[in-house]
């Protein structure tokens, strides 16, 4: 009986032993674009931005407007976003609607079985992350702290931006994100 609880728990080890914290140099990863065409994402060489969305998430679905301005704000600054969707739940017809109705100025990618948002211990979306340009994770947190963009007091993805673009410590390099939870694939923690 013991043996048979202790298999599940050993089971998720290698899962949470992944997860990135800040200061961590991470390796380079793939998502899939909407088409299914696998995407490398070299996490060295550029500043990284890695934002987890969702479809049918409210939450999320109230940032879109902030999420296009701060991709066309950093883009120019050479930062290189990738707007992930890792729920299961969302099919990617859906999901290539959803950026057309939504007028997303980026593409959308697809993590599929949710590989990049464990690694990386990602569990809301919105949820985001900065690595810099040695691959080191230095920020991982919410977009902003209110959903209504009029109470915003903090700007936590474009505060560590701009302190990694300027090559200083991000002053608060981790902040809880809020929203919907992901989706995870079936079999996955």
């Amino acid at each position: 009986m013991r043996l048979r609880l202790a298999l599940p728990l050993l089971a998720c080890v290698p899962l949470f032993a992944q997860q990135a914290g800040i200061g961590t140099k991470l390796g380079d990863f793939a998502l899939a674009d909407l088409d299914g065409k696998t995407t490398p994402v070299a996490v060295s060489g550029g500043v990284t931005v890695v934002v987890f969305i969702s479809t049918r998430c409210p939450i999320s679905n109230d940032y879109h407007e902030r999420m296009n301005g701060v991709y066309a704000d950093y883009r120019a600054r050479g930062v290189r976003f990738y707007f992930a969707n890792a729920n299961a739940n969302e099919p990617v017809a859906e999901m290539r609607a959803h950026a057309k109705e939504a007028g997303f100025g980026f593409p959308v990618f697809r993590d599929a079985g949710n590989v990049v948002a464990d690694r990386l211990g990602a569990t809301h979306t919105p949820e985001s992350f900065v690595i810099d340009s040695s691959g080191v994770l230095r920020y991982h947190g919410y977009i902003d702290d209110a959903r209504n963009p009029a109470r915003v007091r903090n700007s936590g993805l474009r505060a560590a931006l701009d302190a990694v673009l300027s090559g200083v410590a991000v002053e608060k390099s981790e902040t809880k994100a809020f929203g919907c939870t992901i989706k995870r694939a079936r079999g996955v923690s």
